[in-house]
Protein backbone atom coordinates (compact mmCIF):
# COMPACT_ATOMS: atom_id res chain seq x y z
CA UNK A 1 0.00 0.00 0.00
CA UNK A 2 1.36 3.41 -1.03
CA UNK A 3 0.67 5.68 1.94
CA UNK A 4 2.37 8.27 4.07
CA UNK A 5 2.98 5.56 6.65
CA UNK A 6 4.85 3.50 4.06
CA UNK A 7 7.23 6.39 3.37
CA UNK A 8 7.63 7.01 7.07
CA UNK A 9 8.54 3.35 7.67
CA UNK A 10 11.15 3.60 4.96
CA UNK A 11 12.74 6.62 6.62
CA UNK A 12 12.62 4.97 10.05
CA UNK A 13 14.28 1.89 8.63
CA UNK A 14 17.04 4.10 7.22
CA UNK A 15 17.60 5.68 10.61
CA UNK A 16 17.63 2.37 12.47
CA UNK A 17 20.20 0.89 10.09
CA UNK A 18 22.27 4.00 9.42
CA UNK A 19 25.09 2.87 11.72
CA UNK A 20 25.44 -0.57 10.18
CA UNK A 21 28.11 -0.99 7.51
CA UNK A 22 26.00 -3.53 5.61
CA UNK A 23 22.33 -4.45 5.46
CA UNK A 24 21.11 -7.73 6.92
CA UNK A 25 20.31 -10.38 4.33
CA UNK A 26 16.77 -10.53 5.68
CA UNK A 27 16.11 -6.90 4.72
CA UNK A 28 17.09 -6.55 1.04
CA UNK A 29 14.00 -4.55 0.12
CA UNK A 30 14.40 -2.09 2.98
CA UNK A 31 18.08 -1.73 2.13
CA UNK A 32 17.27 -0.65 -1.39
CA UNK A 33 14.63 1.79 -0.20
CA UNK A 34 16.99 3.25 2.34
CA UNK A 35 19.65 3.85 -0.29
CA UNK A 36 17.06 5.55 -2.49
CA UNK A 37 15.86 7.75 0.35
CA UNK A 38 19.42 8.79 1.18
CA UNK A 39 19.97 9.93 -2.38
CA UNK A 40 16.66 11.75 -2.43
CA UNK A 41 17.05 13.59 0.84
CA UNK A 42 20.59 14.81 0.29
CA UNK A 43 21.09 18.48 -0.47
CA UNK A 44 23.42 17.62 -3.37
CA UNK A 45 21.60 17.60 -6.72
CA UNK A 46 24.18 15.25 -8.19
CA UNK A 47 23.34 12.50 -5.69
CA UNK A 48 19.76 12.14 -7.00
CA UNK A 49 19.55 9.28 -9.47
CA UNK A 50 16.54 8.76 -11.70
CA UNK A 51 17.35 5.06 -11.82
CA UNK A 52 15.56 4.86 -8.47
CA UNK A 53 12.35 6.34 -9.89
CA UNK A 54 10.33 3.12 -10.36
CA UNK A 55 10.87 2.12 -6.74
CA UNK A 56 10.67 5.60 -5.22
CA UNK A 57 7.49 6.49 -7.11
CA UNK A 58 5.87 3.31 -5.85
CA UNK A 59 6.55 4.32 -2.26
CA UNK A 60 6.20 8.10 -2.49
CA UNK A 61 3.38 10.01 -4.15
CA UNK A 62 2.89 12.75 -5.16
CA UNK A 63 6.28 13.87 -6.49
CA UNK A 64 7.42 17.31 -7.69
CA UNK A 65 10.41 17.90 -9.97
CA UNK A 66 12.16 21.15 -10.89
CA UNK A 67 14.60 21.03 -13.83
CA UNK A 68 17.47 23.53 -13.91
CA UNK A 69 18.37 23.04 -17.58
CA UNK A 70 17.04 25.32 -20.32
CA UNK A 71 17.79 22.73 -23.04
CA UNK A 72 14.42 21.77 -24.62
CA UNK A 73 15.71 18.42 -25.90
CA UNK A 74 16.89 17.43 -22.45
CA UNK A 75 13.83 18.71 -20.62
CA UNK A 76 11.40 16.89 -22.92
CA UNK A 77 13.47 13.71 -22.62
CA UNK A 78 13.39 13.88 -18.82
CA UNK A 79 9.64 14.45 -19.00
CA UNK A 80 9.26 11.36 -21.19
CA UNK A 81 11.43 9.35 -18.81
CA UNK A 82 9.30 10.36 -15.82
CA UNK A 83 6.15 9.39 -17.72
CA UNK A 84 7.40 5.98 -18.81
CA UNK A 85 9.40 4.94 -15.73
CA UNK A 86 7.21 6.11 -12.85
CA UNK A 87 4.75 3.85 -11.07
CA UNK A 88 1.32 3.83 -12.79
CA UNK A 89 -0.43 5.07 -9.66
CA UNK A 90 1.86 7.95 -8.78
CA UNK A 91 1.12 11.62 -9.47
CA UNK A 92 3.92 13.87 -10.67
CA UNK A 93 4.25 17.62 -11.23
CA UNK A 94 7.21 18.85 -13.31
CA UNK A 95 8.47 22.38 -14.03
CA UNK A 96 11.04 23.59 -16.55
CA UNK A 97 11.90 26.65 -18.63
CA UNK A 98 13.41 26.39 -22.11
CA UNK A 99 15.68 28.68 -24.09
CA UNK A 100 14.02 30.16 -27.21
CA UNK A 101 12.51 27.37 -29.30
CA UNK A 102 9.54 26.51 -31.48
CA UNK A 103 7.97 23.21 -30.42
CA UNK A 104 5.69 21.38 -32.84
CA UNK A 105 3.32 18.52 -32.08
CA UNK A 106 4.10 14.87 -32.77
CA UNK A 107 2.07 14.73 -36.01
CA UNK A 108 2.58 18.25 -37.30
CA UNK A 109 4.22 19.66 -40.43
CA UNK A 110 7.12 22.05 -39.63
CA UNK A 111 6.88 23.74 -43.06
CA UNK A 112 3.24 24.55 -42.33
CA UNK A 113 3.61 25.53 -38.67
CA UNK A 114 6.58 27.90 -38.65
CA UNK A 115 8.62 30.26 -40.79
CA UNK A 116 11.82 28.21 -40.97
CA UNK A 117 13.81 30.97 -42.64
CA UNK A 118 12.92 33.48 -39.94
CA UNK A 119 13.50 30.86 -37.27
CA UNK A 120 17.06 30.29 -38.51
CA UNK A 121 17.74 34.02 -38.49
CA UNK A 122 17.24 33.98 -34.72
CA UNK A 123 16.03 36.67 -32.35
CA UNK A 124 17.49 40.01 -31.28
CA UNK A 125 19.29 39.77 -27.93
CA UNK A 126 17.13 40.31 -24.86
CA UNK A 127 18.53 43.60 -23.57
CA UNK A 128 17.51 42.72 -20.06
CA UNK A 129 19.53 39.51 -19.95
CA UNK A 130 21.69 38.86 -16.90
CA UNK A 131 24.47 36.35 -16.25
CA UNK A 132 23.67 32.85 -15.05
CA UNK A 133 23.48 32.74 -11.29
CA UNK A 134 23.00 30.13 -8.60
CA UNK A 135 21.20 32.48 -6.23
CA UNK A 136 17.68 31.71 -7.44
CA UNK A 137 15.56 28.94 -5.98
CA UNK A 138 15.99 26.38 -8.75
CA UNK A 139 18.98 27.67 -10.71
CA UNK A 140 16.79 28.68 -13.65
CA UNK A 141 17.96 32.21 -14.43
CA UNK A 142 19.85 31.78 -17.69
CA UNK A 143 22.01 34.14 -19.66
CA UNK A 144 20.74 34.58 -23.20
CA UNK A 145 23.08 32.61 -25.44
CA UNK A 146 24.14 34.39 -28.63
CA UNK A 147 25.33 32.87 -31.87
CA UNK A 148 29.05 32.66 -32.46
CA UNK A 149 29.02 35.97 -34.32
CA UNK A 150 27.16 37.62 -31.43
CA UNK A 151 24.37 38.99 -33.60
CA UNK A 152 21.32 36.93 -32.66
CA UNK A 153 19.76 34.49 -30.23
CA UNK A 154 19.34 31.08 -31.93
CA UNK A 155 15.96 29.35 -31.91
CA UNK A 156 15.67 25.57 -31.67
CA UNK A 157 13.10 23.65 -33.68
CA UNK A 158 11.77 20.75 -31.62
CA UNK A 159 9.22 18.02 -32.35
CA UNK A 160 7.78 16.74 -29.10
CA UNK A 161 6.38 13.26 -28.50
CA UNK A 162 2.87 14.40 -27.63
CA UNK A 163 0.15 15.71 -29.92
CA UNK A 164 -1.33 19.18 -30.00
CA UNK A 165 -0.30 22.40 -31.68
CA UNK A 166 2.82 24.49 -32.11
CA UNK A 167 4.08 26.76 -29.32
CA UNK A 168 6.97 29.12 -28.67
CA UNK A 169 9.09 28.83 -25.52
CA UNK A 170 11.57 31.26 -24.01
CA UNK A 171 12.81 32.42 -20.61
CA UNK A 172 9.48 34.16 -19.94
CA UNK A 173 7.46 30.98 -20.37
CA UNK A 174 6.97 28.39 -17.61
CA UNK A 175 6.31 24.82 -18.68
CA UNK A 176 4.40 22.56 -16.32
CA UNK A 177 3.64 18.86 -16.75
CA UNK A 178 1.27 16.70 -14.76
CA UNK A 179 1.43 12.90 -14.92
CA UNK A 180 -1.38 10.89 -13.39
CA UNK A 181 -2.99 7.45 -13.76
CA UNK A 182 -4.79 7.03 -17.08
CA UNK A 183 -8.16 6.16 -15.59
CA UNK A 184 -11.73 6.75 -16.70
CA UNK A 185 -11.83 9.77 -14.40
CA UNK A 186 -9.06 11.57 -16.32
CA UNK A 187 -10.28 14.83 -17.85
CA UNK A 188 -8.22 17.11 -20.07
CA UNK A 189 -9.46 20.20 -18.24
CA UNK A 190 -8.62 19.03 -14.71
CA UNK A 191 -5.12 20.43 -14.44
CA UNK A 192 -5.75 23.52 -16.53
CA UNK A 193 -8.44 24.28 -13.93
CA UNK A 194 -5.81 23.62 -11.26
CA UNK A 195 -3.52 26.28 -12.77
CA UNK A 196 -6.39 28.77 -13.06
CA UNK A 197 -7.23 28.33 -9.38
CA UNK A 198 -3.56 28.88 -8.54
CA UNK A 199 -3.42 32.10 -10.58
CA UNK A 200 -6.80 33.57 -9.66
CA UNK A 201 -5.66 34.86 -6.29
CA UNK A 202 -2.90 36.88 -8.00
CA UNK A 203 -5.09 38.63 -10.56
CA UNK A 204 -4.60 42.09 -9.06
CA UNK A 205 -0.81 41.75 -9.04
CA UNK A 206 -0.66 40.32 -12.57
CA UNK A 207 -2.86 43.02 -14.10
CA UNK A 208 -5.70 40.86 -15.39
CA UNK A 209 -9.35 41.03 -14.42
CA UNK A 210 -10.38 37.47 -15.19
CA UNK A 211 -8.83 34.14 -16.12
CA UNK A 212 -10.48 30.91 -17.21
CA UNK A 213 -10.18 27.69 -19.22
CA UNK A 214 -11.87 27.90 -22.63
CA UNK A 215 -13.51 25.12 -24.63
CA UNK A 216 -10.14 24.15 -26.16
CA UNK A 217 -8.64 23.72 -22.68
CA UNK A 218 -6.46 26.78 -23.24
CA UNK A 219 -6.06 29.22 -20.37
CA UNK A 220 -7.13 32.71 -21.40
CA UNK A 221 -7.12 35.99 -19.48
CA UNK A 222 -8.72 39.40 -19.92
CA UNK A 223 -7.27 42.67 -18.71
CA UNK A 224 -9.32 45.15 -16.71
CA UNK A 225 -9.44 47.76 -19.48
CA UNK A 226 -9.91 45.35 -22.40
CA UNK A 227 -12.63 43.03 -23.64
CA UNK A 228 -10.39 40.69 -25.66
CA UNK A 229 -9.42 37.34 -24.16
CA UNK A 230 -5.72 36.54 -24.62
CA UNK A 231 -4.25 33.05 -24.54
CA UNK A 232 -1.57 32.62 -21.88
CA UNK A 233 -1.42 28.83 -21.80
CA UNK A 234 -1.86 26.01 -24.30
CA UNK A 235 -1.92 22.31 -23.52
CA UNK A 236 -0.95 19.02 -25.11
CA UNK A 237 -1.61 15.47 -23.98
CA UNK A 238 -0.16 12.00 -24.27
CA UNK A 239 -2.03 8.92 -23.11
CA UNK A 240 -0.13 5.68 -22.62
CA UNK A 241 -1.02 2.36 -21.12
CA UNK A 242 -1.74 3.26 -17.52
CA UNK A 243 -0.42 6.85 -17.65
CA UNK A 244 -1.75 10.24 -18.75
CA UNK A 245 0.41 13.29 -19.43
CA UNK A 246 -0.86 16.86 -19.57
CA UNK A 247 1.78 19.47 -20.26
CA UNK A 248 1.13 23.13 -20.67
CA UNK A 249 2.86 26.41 -21.37
CA UNK A 250 2.39 29.55 -19.30
CA UNK A 251 3.38 32.91 -20.79
CA UNK A 252 4.07 34.87 -17.66
CA UNK A 253 6.55 37.49 -19.01
CA UNK A 254 8.03 36.67 -22.41
CA UNK A 255 10.50 39.26 -23.78
CA UNK A 256 9.72 38.01 -27.29
CA UNK A 257 5.93 38.12 -27.19
CA UNK A 258 5.75 40.37 -30.26
CA UNK A 259 7.90 37.91 -32.26
CA UNK A 260 5.66 34.89 -31.70
CA UNK A 261 3.08 35.59 -34.46
CA UNK A 262 5.79 36.00 -37.11
CA UNK A 263 7.63 32.85 -36.09
CA UNK A 264 4.44 30.79 -36.13
CA UNK A 265 3.17 32.19 -39.45
CA UNK A 266 4.41 29.95 -42.26
CA UNK A 267 4.81 31.39 -45.78
CA UNK A 268 3.53 28.03 -47.01
CA UNK A 269 0.07 28.20 -45.47
CA UNK A 270 -1.59 28.98 -48.82
CA UNK A 271 0.34 26.30 -50.70
CA UNK A 272 0.44 23.22 -48.45
CA UNK A 273 -2.35 20.70 -47.97
CA UNK A 274 -1.33 18.57 -45.01
CA UNK A 275 -2.58 15.33 -43.52
CA UNK A 276 -1.31 16.06 -40.03
CA UNK A 277 -2.65 18.22 -37.21
CA UNK A 278 -2.79 21.96 -37.89
CA UNK A 279 -2.51 24.52 -35.09
CA UNK A 280 -5.32 26.91 -34.24
CA UNK A 281 -3.98 30.46 -34.03
CA UNK A 282 -5.04 32.63 -31.10
CA UNK A 283 -3.99 36.08 -29.84
CA UNK A 284 -1.54 35.67 -26.96
CA UNK A 285 -0.49 37.79 -24.01
CA UNK A 286 1.78 37.88 -20.96
CA UNK A 287 0.29 37.52 -17.50
CA UNK A 288 2.50 40.44 -16.52
CA UNK A 289 5.34 42.21 -18.28
CA UNK A 290 8.62 43.35 -16.79
CA UNK A 291 11.89 43.94 -18.68
CA UNK A 292 13.87 43.11 -15.54
CA UNK A 293 14.99 39.43 -15.55
CA UNK A 294 15.27 39.41 -11.78
CA UNK A 295 11.65 40.53 -11.45
CA UNK A 296 10.64 37.92 -14.03
CA UNK A 297 12.28 35.27 -11.89
CA UNK A 298 10.34 36.47 -8.85
CA UNK A 299 7.09 36.22 -10.81
CA UNK A 300 7.98 32.73 -12.00
CA UNK A 301 8.81 31.51 -8.51
CA UNK A 302 5.57 32.95 -7.16
CA UNK A 303 3.55 31.25 -9.92
CA UNK A 304 5.44 27.99 -9.46
CA UNK A 305 4.73 27.91 -5.74
CA UNK A 306 1.06 28.76 -6.28
CA UNK A 307 0.69 25.83 -8.70
CA UNK A 308 2.61 23.52 -6.36
CA UNK A 309 0.30 24.38 -3.46
CA UNK A 310 -2.79 23.70 -5.55
CA UNK A 311 -1.35 20.42 -6.85
CA UNK A 312 -0.46 19.39 -3.30
CA UNK A 313 -3.93 20.27 -2.08
CA UNK A 314 -5.37 17.93 -4.72
CA UNK A 315 -3.05 14.97 -4.23
CA UNK A 316 -0.90 15.35 -1.12
CA UNK A 317 -3.00 17.10 1.48
CA UNK A 318 -2.28 14.42 4.08
CA UNK A 319 1.49 14.63 3.57
CA UNK A 320 4.31 17.04 4.23
CA UNK A 321 6.28 18.54 1.34
CA UNK A 322 9.91 17.62 1.90
CA UNK A 323 12.68 19.01 -0.24
CA UNK A 324 14.80 16.15 -1.52
CA UNK A 325 12.24 13.48 -0.71
CA UNK A 326 9.07 14.33 -2.62
CA UNK A 327 10.22 17.64 -4.13
CA UNK A 328 13.41 17.24 -6.14
CA UNK A 329 15.64 19.46 -8.28
CA UNK A 330 17.45 17.80 -11.19
CA UNK A 331 20.41 19.10 -13.19
CA UNK A 332 21.52 18.39 -16.74
CA UNK A 333 24.06 15.79 -15.62
CA UNK A 334 21.20 13.28 -15.69
CA UNK A 335 21.35 13.17 -19.50
CA UNK A 336 24.94 11.90 -19.65
CA UNK A 337 25.25 8.57 -21.45
CA UNK A 338 26.95 6.89 -18.50
CA UNK A 339 24.42 8.32 -16.03
CA UNK A 340 21.13 7.62 -17.79
CA UNK A 341 21.36 6.10 -21.29
CA UNK A 342 17.57 6.28 -21.73
CA UNK A 343 17.52 10.07 -21.36
CA UNK A 344 20.69 10.46 -23.43
CA UNK A 345 19.10 8.40 -26.21
CA UNK A 346 15.97 10.54 -26.03
CA UNK A 347 17.99 13.74 -26.39
CA UNK A 348 19.84 12.33 -29.39
CA UNK A 349 16.58 11.34 -31.08
CA UNK A 350 14.88 14.72 -30.54
CA UNK A 351 17.92 16.57 -31.90
CA UNK A 352 18.08 14.54 -35.11
CA UNK A 353 16.65 15.79 -38.41
CA UNK A 354 15.26 12.29 -38.86
CA UNK A 355 12.91 13.04 -35.95
CA UNK A 356 12.51 16.77 -36.59
CA UNK A 357 11.53 16.53 -40.28
CA UNK A 358 11.20 12.90 -41.34
CA UNK A 359 8.27 12.21 -39.01
CA UNK A 360 6.09 14.62 -41.02
CA UNK A 361 2.91 13.00 -42.38
CA UNK A 362 2.26 12.98 -46.13
CA UNK A 363 1.41 16.36 -47.67
CA UNK A 364 0.97 18.12 -51.03
CA UNK A 365 2.52 21.40 -52.15
CA UNK A 366 1.21 23.54 -55.03
CA UNK A 367 3.05 26.79 -55.71
CA UNK A 368 0.37 28.46 -57.77
CA UNK A 369 1.31 30.04 -61.10
CA UNK A 370 4.20 32.50 -60.93
CA UNK A 371 5.32 34.20 -64.15
CA UNK A 372 3.51 31.56 -66.17
CA UNK A 373 4.95 28.54 -64.36
CA UNK A 374 3.68 26.31 -61.54
CA UNK A 375 5.33 23.63 -59.41
CA UNK A 376 3.59 20.89 -57.46
CA UNK A 377 4.97 18.00 -55.45
CA UNK A 378 4.02 15.33 -52.95
CA UNK A 379 6.15 14.38 -49.97
CA UNK A 380 5.99 11.75 -47.26
CA UNK A 381 8.12 11.63 -44.11
CA UNK A 382 9.91 14.73 -45.36
CA UNK A 383 11.07 13.04 -48.58
CA UNK A 384 10.06 14.12 -52.10
CA UNK A 385 7.92 11.49 -53.83
CA UNK A 386 6.67 13.21 -57.00
CA UNK A 387 7.47 16.52 -58.68
CA UNK A 388 5.62 18.18 -61.56
CA UNK A 389 6.08 21.45 -63.45
CA UNK A 390 3.72 23.13 -65.85
CA UNK A 391 4.01 26.24 -68.01
CA UNK A 392 1.29 28.28 -69.66
CA UNK A 393 3.23 27.68 -72.88
CA UNK A 394 2.30 24.02 -72.65
CA UNK A 395 5.68 22.68 -71.53
CA UNK A 396 5.55 20.23 -68.63
CA UNK A 397 7.66 17.74 -66.73
CA UNK A 398 7.05 15.07 -64.11
CA UNK A 399 9.47 13.15 -61.96
CA UNK A 400 8.92 10.31 -59.55
CA UNK A 401 11.05 9.44 -56.54
CA UNK A 402 12.88 6.79 -58.59
CA UNK A 403 14.02 9.40 -61.13
CA UNK A 404 16.44 11.01 -58.69
CA UNK A 405 19.97 9.86 -57.93
CA UNK A 406 19.22 9.82 -54.22
CA UNK A 407 16.46 10.61 -51.74
CA UNK A 408 15.46 14.26 -51.83
CA UNK A 409 15.01 15.37 -48.22
CA UNK A 410 13.09 18.63 -48.19
CA UNK A 411 15.04 20.13 -45.29
CA UNK A 412 18.34 19.59 -47.13
CA UNK A 413 17.71 20.77 -50.71
CA UNK A 414 20.80 22.76 -51.71
CA UNK A 415 19.32 24.28 -54.89
CA UNK A 416 15.63 24.33 -55.72
CA UNK A 417 16.52 25.94 -59.03
CA UNK A 418 18.69 22.99 -59.99
CA UNK A 419 16.17 20.47 -58.75
CA UNK A 420 13.31 22.04 -60.68
CA UNK A 421 15.19 22.48 -63.95
CA UNK A 422 16.45 18.91 -64.18
CA UNK A 423 19.42 18.40 -61.90
CA UNK A 424 19.90 15.27 -59.79
CA UNK A 425 18.02 12.86 -62.09
CA UNK A 426 18.85 9.20 -62.23
CA UNK A 427 19.94 7.40 -65.40
CA UNK A 428 17.50 4.61 -66.19
CA UNK A 429 17.10 2.07 -68.97
CA UNK A 430 13.92 1.15 -70.80
CA UNK A 431 10.79 2.93 -71.93
CA UNK A 432 10.39 4.98 -68.74
CA UNK A 433 13.81 6.52 -69.29
CA UNK A 434 12.90 7.48 -72.86
CA UNK A 435 9.62 9.05 -71.72
CA UNK A 436 11.33 10.95 -68.89
CA UNK A 437 14.00 12.25 -71.27
CA UNK A 438 11.33 13.42 -73.69
CA UNK A 439 9.48 15.25 -70.92
CA UNK A 440 12.68 16.84 -69.59
CA UNK A 441 13.64 17.93 -73.10
CA UNK A 442 10.20 19.42 -73.70
CA UNK A 443 10.46 21.34 -70.43
CA UNK A 444 13.97 22.67 -71.07
CA UNK A 445 12.97 23.81 -74.52
CA UNK A 446 9.71 25.38 -73.36
CA UNK A 447 10.66 27.47 -70.32
CA UNK A 448 12.93 27.96 -67.35
CA UNK A 449 11.96 28.13 -63.67
CA UNK A 450 11.34 31.85 -62.97
CA UNK A 451 13.35 33.33 -60.11
CA UNK A 452 10.17 34.54 -58.41
CA UNK A 453 8.84 30.97 -58.39
CA UNK A 454 12.07 29.60 -56.96
CA UNK A 455 12.05 32.27 -54.24
CA UNK A 456 8.49 31.32 -53.27
CA UNK A 457 9.51 27.69 -52.83
CA UNK A 458 12.74 28.57 -51.00
CA UNK A 459 10.79 30.76 -48.58
CA UNK A 460 8.75 27.73 -47.51
CA UNK A 461 11.49 25.09 -47.76
CA UNK A 462 14.84 26.74 -46.88
CA UNK A 463 17.76 24.46 -46.25
CA UNK A 464 17.82 23.81 -42.50
CA UNK A 465 21.19 24.04 -40.83
CA UNK A 466 22.09 24.34 -37.16
CA UNK A 467 24.65 26.97 -36.12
Amino acid sequence: MRTTLSSALTRLTCISHSLRPTFPQSLPIFAGRCQAARRLTTSSIRSWSLEDLPRVSQETSPLIFHLTSDNPYYNLSVEHYLLTHSHPDTRILLFYTNRPCVVIGRNQNPWLETDLKRLQQGLPPDEGRIPRTADNAYGQIHETQLRKDGTAVPIDLVRRRSGGGTVFHDSGNLNYSVMVPNSKSFKRSTHADMVVRALSSASSRYQFADIRVNDRNDIVMRRETESQWLKVSGSAYKLTRGRALHHGTLLYSSPYLDKIPGLLRSPGRDFIEAKGVESVRSPVGNLVWTPNPGKREEVKQEITQSIVREFWRMYGADQERRTGLNEVTLGSEECAEDTNPDIASGVKELMSNAWRFEQTPRFDFASGTVDGTAVAFQANRGVLEHLSLKSVSGASMERAKSDFKEEIKLHDVKSWKGLITGGNTQEQNGQNSIENSARNSAWSEGADAPDALVKRIEAVFPRYSID
